[in-house]
């Protein structure tokens, strides 16, 4: 079989081209440490990094998401606590104040300290985050939950609706927490502020004796202990809310984990793998030019 010098050529500079893109190829995994550097270098594997980092990125949010949930939750659990605390108080002070054998200024001085209680109530329940807005007024973050309307009554400003943060692929959970209800008969009429208010009106009231407002202290005394309850099923709701951003914390970070680790195999480079094909192309590429250089100088004349 006669081999052609032209084609000979054609087929030594194929192969030299071929040698040197290997080489390039090999050169750039090296110097990014990656197997990976545009998708053609593996089509199927490219496709996988994308969904890979796509997920990343989304768990990337929701840890975010939950870190900031779960302050916005502790900065709540505060002040319900404070809530359960102020309660407990005023339980206290009611019962101590429950007794016929206090003179009229004994019970001036505790209708005084009931009503200093009843505001650190309603301070509580409009408090603040670091941003602001209202706590306790549902999605009226602008609006102060509890105010005094033109009659001197405690009325709520905010309403029911509730703010839905994304923790996970279809998973939320609720940003704020209802107080309004547990200082409510019926709605969030704010009943249990209003006969406070009323009762300790009543208690400094030089005119009036204690058995002009004994059965309002009694009921007050129930009504104390029906909130203190209500704070206290708010108090484990919150805990609850913790332990569930927890838990799915803790999930995101092994997935992210598992994920960092498909990734680093999918697409890193393997150091000694490609630095000894390196070598083997470097030495390919020398042998391929000297035999090229070898076989252009042949000619008839050489063999004679």
């Amino acid at each position: 079989m006669r081999i052609s010098s032209l084609y000979n050529s054609n087929a030594m500079l194929s192969q030299m081209g071929t040698n040197s893109t290997r080489l390039t190829k090999l050169m750039e995994q090296m110097s990014t440490l990656k197997r990976i550097n545009v998708p053609s270098d593996d089509p199927v594997a490219a496709s996988r990094l994308v969904q890979l980092n796509r997920e990343q990125s989304a768990i990337t949010q929701y840890q975010s998401n939950i870190t900031s949930l779960s302050g916005a939750l502790s900065i709540q659990e505060s002040n319900v606590n404070a809530l359960s605390n102020q309660l407990l108080s005023l339980n206290d002070k009611l019962l101590s104040a429950n007794n016929s054998s206090h003179s009229q200024k004994d019970m001036a001085g505790y209708g005084a300290e009931i009503a200093s209680m009843l505001d650190s109530l309603v301070a509580t329940m409009n408090a603040k985050n670091e941003n602001g807005s209202y706590l306790f007024s549902g999605t009226k973050t602008d609006s102060k939950p509890v105010t005094l309307d033109e009659n001197g009554q405690y009325v709520y400003g905010g309403n029911d609706s509730t703010r839905e943060t994304i923790v996970a692929n279809g998973v939320t959970i609720t940003e704020n927490t209802a107080i309004a209800h547990a200082f409510s008969d019926s709605g969030n009429d704010l009943e249990m502020l209003n006969k406070l208010k009323e009762l300790s009106e009543k208690m400094q009231d030089p005119n009036a004796s204690f058995a002009d407002y004994k059965d309002d202290i009694d009921a007050m005394l129930g009504s104390v202990q029906n909130s203190r309850d209500d704070v206290a099923s708010l108090f484990t709701d919150l805990g609850g809310r913790q332990n569930r951003l927890t838990l799915l914390g803790d999930a995101h970070t092994d997935v992210s984990l598992a994920n960092q680790q498909l990734v680093s195999d999918l697409a890193d480079t393997d150091q000694v793998t490609t630095s000894v094909n390196l070598q083997l192309y470097m030495q390919s590429v020398q042998i391929t030019n000297k035999a090229y250089s070898m076989v252009s100088q042949l000619n008839l004349f050489s063999m004679l």
